[in-house]
């Protein structure tokens, strides 16, 4: 929040009826601050009701131990005294002005650029009227609405997701819905002050201002913090107040855990807060009572301080500026870290001093005794003051355009070592903050946290056409799928306000978001309230905004931001930003698998869009699964990358013998489907085999058959790719118990071969199983020259011989009386097992003689003669 006092909490006022009434006097005839904020009082004819509610608030009087009060004892608090909320009243308060920022130095050293690393395709230039954003919006709501005569101006958007609720916490109320439905599930519905009364400052007109809400995923704990405002007049140090639940879904039975800090010398105000394994990290703005901006702080509460009864261990680190002028950040923001073995937390603001500049503060030893360090400057792309908003329906001229605040930071988050923040900055057409006529969102990756910070990335959100639509308001946040997704508002002299929200993936290049969505559908509305008629700074809007991921998946953006969903009044717009979906499963490694079996295998997805498969890891909620139909058991699927999930399934009782729907559901719930995989009918046990001599001998055994033809057997040179079939065994059909199988295969050459059974069921499905090792014929120990086959024969047949040795082959058939009549081989071989054809068919029936002779290399000779009987 940039202004202090505009809001509309209940005040506890124990006043004469006289004074309620001069309050109302003020009210009509006082001017009103054209950027003052409006806190509330009681009407007069609800003194006495006022005067009650405080005798059932029970109040802790040391901050530091907690005091613990039933979330039913508030709510009935709320229930008992609920008409107190229709009788407030406006009463215009002092304002508490941050720095006047317009007329910084800008940092030499910034270049004038939209992006880093620069791009010259100005690729950060967006149209408003395209929605092929990585993130598509699931479910929203409005989680709170005000404006019209009463406020509360501005709402301070806050809220945050947790595993079955979204906590809206704004200025004037706190209310829970479920996030399943974004229906207010009647847990918690009050407003700060009520949820606050027991730690707040006991000065008559207190109120609360300045709400921040986090859910811890490391804790599983809500964290609820805010500021008060002593007397409503920001003349008092005041007091930050800490809420913390005992678990991670806030029932009507929940205790809280309330603490408060009692700051002192000075007033502080717009409290940020970020959390980390160790510690809350509060940032802040100082002033003095006078109202002027006196200087920034941090402050440490140590995370387990606050688990159980206390003490609060709070160390105030000082102010990080050397004066209200000096370099340091402005508007600190304490940083969100979701790493559990974070041991530094970290502070990061604009810098006080110049524009182009970000400042990070370090705290070492969080969780103990904190230290913080000096400045660690970065130097970014130039910056500037925001402009204030026009918006289409807007009647009250300059005055009734919409505050911007100013160049601070919104947010601050970890993600993976790195930090993401944004603020809205002044820029022209191209993105530049030179010569501004628009705001843009300016957004920041930082690495080396630990050394020294470095700028990964830079962009710039914004429109780049006459239209001059304006970008402001924004939060960024990063998944455990490294997209990150920014939220906003986004109005112009042309357009109504409405929210929305724009992000890039992973894999998009540096400093490039995709095109931003529209979320809300105000096209409409006007927002001309009565109770903000503006000024020169315009209306109240903001202070602020949140995105957050879910804690249960990792990967679902949450964001709320200020939007205008019916004529006068805002609204406090919750949605929720889904993920690309799964990949699409495309193979199975395998991509069939006997029945009976359970087996390793690999599914590989076809990622388009962004979509790709993922699990956050063992210590979130909602994981990654994997689905297959017909009976097919997953036991486990273990996340690889984004596109390759290793699984294990059984297949005993599967259907068989057609493709498998393979189902992958992301953590977030959303699926992707394709028939990829097969169960077929045979589970092979074994696949043997051994050679004697020139023979082969192939064993192979099932356990389990179903619909069982039989098996082709195949085979082939393994210097050569192309199989070929050598037989066919029949199958059993069906059978439960092992059944053993064999098949010869005979006289082959010398070599090296390679064998596969082809199983086929009766359907003509199929599977290939390939023997594990290859089969080697070697070379014969010995000349032989065997009996033909057949014998008797008709017309042909065939004489195998064996070759020890390379040798000059001769074959030579002869008849009866010794005449030579054929000749069938004549040729060099090299040793090994051979077969050779002769056809007979010219010749007549009777007895004849085949004979060898071989010439070795070496010399040696060997012949042999055979008969042969030729019978036609």
């Amino acid at each position: 929040m940039k202004k202090l006092f505009m809001k509309n909490p209940r005040l506890y006022l124990i006043v004469p009826v006289l004074l309620a009434i001069a309050c109302l006097i003020y009210k009509f005839t006082t001017p009103d601050n054209e950027v003052s904020k409006n806190g509330l009082s009681i009407s007069s004819d609800s003194v006495a009701s006022n005067t009650e509610y405080l005798k059932d608030v029970r109040v802790s009087h040391d901050g530091a131990m907690a005091f613990e009060v039933p979330l039913s004892e508030i709510m009935a608090r709320e229930q008992k005294y609920g008409l107190l909320k229709s009788q407030r009243i406006n009463k215009k308060i002092e304002e508490r002005e941050g720095p006047d920022r317009s007329n910084l130095p800008q940092n030499p050293n910034s270049p004038k650029t939209s992006q880093y690393p620069p791009s010259d395709s100005r690729n950060q230039n967006v149209q408003t009227n395209q929605t092929d954003a990585p993130q598509t919006a699931g479910i929203t709501f409005n989680g709170s609405t005000g404006g019209g005569s009463s406020g509360p101006f501005p709402p301070d958007v806050m809220g945050d997701v947790g595993p079955t609720q979204y906590i809206v916490g704004v200025n004037g109320q706190f209310i829970s819905y479920n996030k399943t439905t974004g229906v207010a599930d009647g847990v918690i519905n009050t407003t700060p002050d009520n949820f606050f009364a027991s730690v707040m400052s006991s000065n008559s007109g207190t109120f609360t201002s300045d709400p921040r809400v986090r859910y811890d995923r490391l804790s599983k704990k809500w964290y609820f913090i805010i500021i008060d405002v002593p007397a409503g007049t920001g003349a008092i140090a005041n007091r930050v107040l800490v809420g913390v639940s005992p678990d991670s879904t806030i029932k009507v039975s929940t205790i809280f855990k309330f603490f408060f800090y009692q700051h002192s010398g000075t007033f502080l105000d717009y409290p940020t807060l970020g959390i980390d394994a160790n510690a809350l990290y509060i940032g802040g703005n100082l002033f003095t009572f006078a109202g002027a901006f006196s200087n920034t702080n941090a402050l440490v509460i140590r995370k387990s301080s606050i688990q159980g009864a206390g003490p609060m261990v709070t160390t105030n680190l000082g102010n990080l500026l050397p004066s209200a002028s000096g370099a340091g950040p402005y508007t600190p923001q304490g940083v969100d870290n979701p790493d559990p073995n974070a041991t530094e937390g970290y502070f990061i603001g604009v810098d006080n001093a110049t524009f182009g500049t970000l400042q990070i503060r370090r705290v070492s030893t969080p969780g103990g005794t904190p230290t913080i360090s000096g400045n660690l400057t970065l130097t970014v792309s130039t910056t500037a003051s925001p402009l204030v908003v026009n918006h289409s329906g807007n009647t009250g001229g300059t005055n009734g355009r919409l505050d911007a605040l100013d160049d601070r930071l919104f947010m601050a988050q970890m993600r993976n070592g790195t930090l993401w923040t944004t603020h809205n900055v002044g820029v022209n057409s191209s993105g530049v903050s030179t010569s501004a006529t628009r705001n843009g969102a300016r957004w920041y990756q930082i690495s080396n946290l630990t050394t020294t910070p470095t700028l990964t990335q830079s962009g710039t959100v914004f429109d780049n056409t006459a239209s001059v639509n304006n970008y402001w308001i924004p939060t960024i946040a990063s998944s455990g799928q490294n997209h990150a997704a920014i939220s906003f508002c986004f109005a112009g002299a042309s357009s109504r306000i409405n929210m929305g929200s724009v992000g890039r993936l992973s894999s998009d290049a540096a400093g490039t978001m995709q095109t931003p969505l529209i979320i809300s559908t105000n096209s409409s509305f006007a927002y001309n309230p009565s109770g903000d008629p503006g000024g020169s700074g315009g209306r109240r809007w903001g202070d602020y905004s949140c995105i957050r991921v879910d804690p249960n998946d990792d990967m679902t953006f949450w964001a709320i931001n200020e939007s205008n969903p019916s004529n006068n009044n805002y609204g406090c717009f919750v949605a929720q930003l889904k993920a690309p979906p799964p990949a699409t499963p495309s193979s199975i490694s395998p991509s069939s698998v006997p029945i009976g079996s359970n087996i390793a295998v690999t599914l590989t997805g076809t990622s388009a869009s962004g979509s790709g498969f993922f699990d956050p890891g063992s210590t979130f909620a909602n994981h990654l699964s994997v689905a297959i139909d017909g009976g097919v058991v997953v036991n486990s699927a273990t996340y690889v990358n984004a596109t390759t999930i290793n699984l294990v399934v059984t297949t005993t009782g599967a259907t068989q013998n057609t493709t498998r729907l393979v189902t992958v559901t992301n953590p977030d719930g959303q699926t992707s489907s394709a028939t990829i995989f097969v169960v077929l009918p045979v589970e092979l046990s074994s696949f043997t085999s051994s050679v004697n001599k020139n023979d082969v001998n192939l064993k192979w055994s099932t356990s389990n058959e179903q619909n069982n033809s039989g098996f082709d057997i195949e085979r082939k040179l393994l210097s050569d790719n192309n199989w070929k079939k050598i037989g066919f065994v029949q199958g059993r059909g069906n059978s439960n118990s092992q059944v053993d199988y064999s098949y010869n295969d005979t006289k082959l050459e010398s070599g090296k071969y390679n064998y596969r059974l082809k199983q086929i069921d009766y359907n003509g499905n199929f599977k290939y199983y390939d023997l594990n090792t290859e089969v080697q014929v070697g070379i014969p120990s010995k000349f032989v020259l065997a009996q033909n086959y057949p014998n008797p024969f008709n017309p042909s047949t065939k004489i195998d011989f064996d070759l020890p040795e390379n040798a000059k082959v001769s074959i030579k058939i002869y008849d009866i009386s010794g005449k030579e009549v054929a000749n069938v081989m004549n040729d060099y071989k090299t040793a090994g097992y051979y077969s050779a054809s002769f056809n007979a068919s010219r010749l007549s029936s009777g007895l004849y003689f085949y004979s060898i002779s071989a010439l070795t290399d070496n010399g040696k000779t060997y012949s042999s003669v055979k008969k042969m009987m030729l019978v036609k």
